[in-house]
């Protein structure tokens, strides 16, 4: 049996900033869900299941850059400052590389993503 002394929280910054980043990162991926819903695009995902190997993507890198910024900023952040700057980032990520094709036109790029 799990005792409660083994369920306190230790002091490990970096990892309890990395348990953040990954919830507000979840939070980005179900805004991104929410966003596709509303709109009515939620069927790509099934259609081109690279949409969701992008956004899984672009959650790693927010919950990776969350962390580093964190780490390497001098002071603290709220839980809540992590999981907000996580999920934009998550959310950001994810919205980038297909408004950099639709204008950037570029057609070599959405074929080695999209085909």
């Amino acid at each position: 049996m799990i005792s409660q002394h083994d369920l306190e929280p230790t002091n490990d910054p970096d990892g309890k900033s990395l348990d953040h980043a990954f919830r507000g990162a979840l939070l980005g991926c179900v805004g991104v869900g929410v966003l596709s819903g509303v709109t009515g695009v939620w069927p790509l995902f099934f259609a081109f299941p690279q949409f969701t190997v992008h956004l899984v993507l672009s959650a790693l890198l927010g919950v990776a850059l969350t962390t580093m910024l964190v780490r390497y900023r001098g002071g603290r952040l709220s839980a809540e400052a992590i999981m907000a700057i996580a999920g934009v980032l998550t959310f950001v990520f994810f919205a980038a590389l297909p408004l950099y094709l639709f204008f950037g036109r570029s057609s070599w790029a959405a074929k080695l993503l999209f085909r």
